[in-house]
């Protein structure tokens, strides 16, 4: 047999792929496929599918002696991630939009920053108002959102929009709340606010909930088509942090014209599971895809319900007051739930009745109840529903919740972004300290996962997992440290943990025989570095079904055995 050394170049990587079988080796490879971590020598692939694992004399047998050797030189290998939550399409439409992202995302934290960032906001051509995206109220300096008149000093004619960091807030300065016909006459939606000034009648600017959603549109493009390059944009993004399966997790009917156009090109560079957005009227046909297997890297994987708010944003439905309530609220106030009792008990019947899988987006420990109840008394029991985000739940809510299955998906970031702020102002220390219970979720037998909800934050998967480990606040306090888990765990909730929960684990979510080639290769092994440096590990590279679609391994040397 002749031997012989060569270098592929990084073009070769992101290629389209070839027939030849891949053997992976030379670093630690996680399958994530058991209890605990399994680390094995080589990983062959054919055709996008996992073909053999284990020991590399094993693994060399099964891909036979043309198969190309690639050697990952130290690098870490694990099956790729899972985004458990987000919304990828928005992802890349925000992308474009004025960042007002407080720090480490942005650098906004001033009103007079936010003010001078909206000036300088080059507008894509065609674009007739300016949309901000991220500003935080809990990181400002003033604490407090802008007015529609610090917007109106940045344009008295030009509408201006921006959206909250939650996406469930948002102010206009005089000209959008006239363009979008919001007056003093406006009444107050069911599930929303329209903030008002001193007199009670003058809107100020901020809207809450569904008086805001009822605004999103105006975000997005005039046709599908126009709306393909964001959606694109977004895919690409999740692909760069090594998410090789994305969710788009409120998709409305106006929006699903752009996803199945980008299917049908076969232009997306990952799969995406939609969840389309039960308080709208969806047609027969594609009620009819909703759970239904893959075509392409589309996926409607079930129905989404908003039961209430944003715990950062004030508007998380909770059973106690906020310690702090928001302005023009009274020392009662406990948030709010988005939906009429009886509207929620409509929702979930037409769920139950057509078998769907149901993923149910609740923040506060009120809005918790109301899909415990309404799980158990509506014939949902049993089905695998998702609570979605799940932070402000009490210990006996996480039993219900395993008696009925109904599986947490955490928004584990929260103790990083927001977690000063929770303690001091929106739930106090001890409902802090149990925000995303992810150890006690364990600890009785439920499988949670962990998600970004991108792009509340970035698609940054390690910092979600040293979040999860670690707990640490943005004053480097340990927010409820005996919900800490290990990387092991918090590896799990983003991969095998995440295939599972949408009913994927037959071919995703660990390094198996005949699963799918989804793999990411990480610079560091997250088990081996020290657990506070977990967030800085990065991704080299991301492979879907067997292709490289992020990084390169430019200088990576592989060998041939002919």
């Amino acid at each position: 047999m002749k031997h012989f050394t060569f270098l592929i170049a990084a073009f070769l990587f992101a290629s389209t792929g070839s027939a030849e079988v891949t053997v992976y080796k030379g670093g630690p490879i996680i399958t994530m496929a058991g209890d605990e971590a399994q680390t094995v020598e080589a990983v062959a692939v054919d055709d996008g599918k996992i073909i053999a694992v284990g020991t590399a004399a094993a693994v060399n047998k099964k891909a036979g002696k043309k198969a190309k050797q690639v050697d990952l030189a130290g690098r870490t290998m694990l099956p790729g991630f899972i985004d458990a939550h987000g919304h990828v399409s928005a992802v890349g439409m925000t992308a474009g939009l004025a960042n007002l992202s407080p720090p480490p995302v942005g650098g906004v934290s001033k009103i007079g920053a936010l003010q001078d960032t909206l000036r300088n906001y080059k507008r894509p051509e065609g674009m007739p108002i300016i949309i901000g995206w991220g500003y935080d109220d809990s990181l400002i300096d003033e604490r407090r959102h802008p007015t529609r008149q610090e917007l109106d000093a940045v344009s008295a004619t030009t509408p201006i929009m921006i959206t909250h960091a939650s996406g469930h807030l948002g102010v206009m300065n005089s000209a959008m709340l006239k363009l979008v016909g919001i007056t003093a006459d406006t009444p107050n939606p069911v599930g929303g606010v329209i903030r008002r000034e001193d007199d009670g009648k003058t809107p100020n600017g901020v809207l809450e909930e569904t008086a805001w959603f009822e605004n999103l549109k105006m975000l997005a493009p005039r046709s599908p088509e126009a709306s393909l390059p964001g959606l694109l944009a977004g895919a690409k993004i999740y692909a760069a942090s090594g998410i090789t399966t994305a969710q788009d997790g409120r998709v409305m009917p106006e929006n699903w014209a752009t996803l199945a156009i980008a299917n049908d090109q076969n232009k997306l560079p990952i799969d995406i599971v939609v969840l389309i957005a039960g308080e709208s009227d969806w047609p027969e046909e594609i009620q009819a895809l909703v759970g239904k297997p893959s075509k392409g890297h589309i996926r409607i994987g079930g129905i989404k319900l908003v039961l209430d708010g944003s715990p950062q944003g004030r508007t998380a439905w909770l059973r106690d007051p906020v310690p702090v309530p928001p302005e023009g609220q009274g020392p009662d106030y406990h948030g709010y739930g988005l939906m009429s009792p009886e509207t929620l008990t409509a929702k979930l019947k037409w769920v139950a009745d057509n078998g769907w899988q149901l993923f149910a987006h609740v923040n506060g420990d009120a809005a918790a109840q109301a899909l415990i109840d309404g799980v158990r008394g509506n014939g949902l029991s049993g089905k695998r529903t998702i609570a979605i985000h799940n932070q402000v739940v009490r210990p006996e809510q996480l039993a219900a919740m395993a008696e009925l299955d109904i599986q947490p998906s955490f928004f584990a970031n929260h103790t990083f972004f927001w977690g000063d702020w929770h303690r001091e102002v929106s739930l106090g220390s001890k409902r802090a300290d149990f925000i995303s219970p992810q150890a006690s979720a364990w600890a009785i037998g439920l499988r949670p996962t962990a998600h970004n909800d991108s792009p509340v934050v970035p698609t940054d998967i390690m910092r979600l997992v040293w979040s999860s480990v670690n707990r640490r606040t943005r004053s480097g306090d340990i927010l409820g440290p005996l919900e800490r888990i290990s990387p092991y765990r918090a590896l799990q909730q983003v991969t095998i943990n995440a295939a599972w929960q949408i009913h994927e684990d037959d071919s995703k979510g660990s390094i198996a025989v005949g699963k799918r080639a989804d793999l990411v290769i990480l610079d560091r092994n997250p088990f081996t570095v020290d657990p506070a440096e977990i967030d800085k590990i990065k991704v080299v590279a991301t492979i879907k079904d067997g292709v490289f679609v992020h990084g390169s391994l430019p200088t990576l040397e592989t060998e041939r055995v002919e």
